[in-house]
């Protein structure tokens, strides 16, 4: 009997095996693979079957996390100190700043990579982004630089067109193709 990830893992080798068409706009270039937050760990142990899919394909894989994005923002930032000790002060800053080093972080992680047509950009670690700035702003921000494919772990749902992380937060809409199981 196939788990919820074996599933997962074939229809994302069925998706991956298509050519990859270059006449996309960047933000359609994405792919969702949806999974439910609490199979987050199985997903990070059989991240290495995600990348032999791709490559069994004949697609380069390149990874992009996004677990360090906000503590090396915090750790940079001059007021740190006086955000801990008052983060109410923080949101606005989150909007102002955060977004655009995340959208910096996503970038700089693929800039000296070999990023063609053939490529497939793996971002994982998307929920440690969760109430500090939206993942669909960032994608859209990011998505000019996409020129392969952008395959994005995503612990939530989708339903109607819709996709929600972590299940918490009102959906947004994406020109994004949804990988389910």
């Amino acid at each position: 009997m196939k788990t919820r990830i074996d599933k997962l893992l074939a229809a994302f080798e069925s998706a991956v095996q298509e050519p990859l068409v270059g006449t996309l706009s960047g933000q359609e270039r994405v792919w969702f693979l949806v999974y439910d937050p609490a199979e987050q760990r199985k997903i990070d142990l059989r991240m290495g079957d995600f990348e032999m899919a791709t490559r069994r394909a004949g697609k380069s894989w390149v990874e992009v996390s996004m677990k360090r994005t906000f503590p090396e923002w915090m750790a940079a930032h001059p007021y740190r100190d006086a955000y801990f000790a008052d983060p109410e002060a923080l949101v606005d800053q989150l909007e102002a700043e955060f977004k655009d080093f995340a959208i910096r972080s996503i970038l700089d992680q693929i800039h000296d990579r070999k990023t063609d047509e053939n490529v497939l950009i793996a971002i994982r670690d998307v929920a440690a982004l969760f109430g500090l700035a939206r993942l669909s702003d960032i994608l859209k921000g990011a998505s000019g630089a996409f020129t392969g494919r952008v395959l994005v772990f995503f612990p939530g749902e989708f339903s109607q067109n819709q996709y929600r992380l972590l299940d918490a937060r009102d959906g947004w809409s994406y020109l994004a193709r949804p990988i389910t199981a």
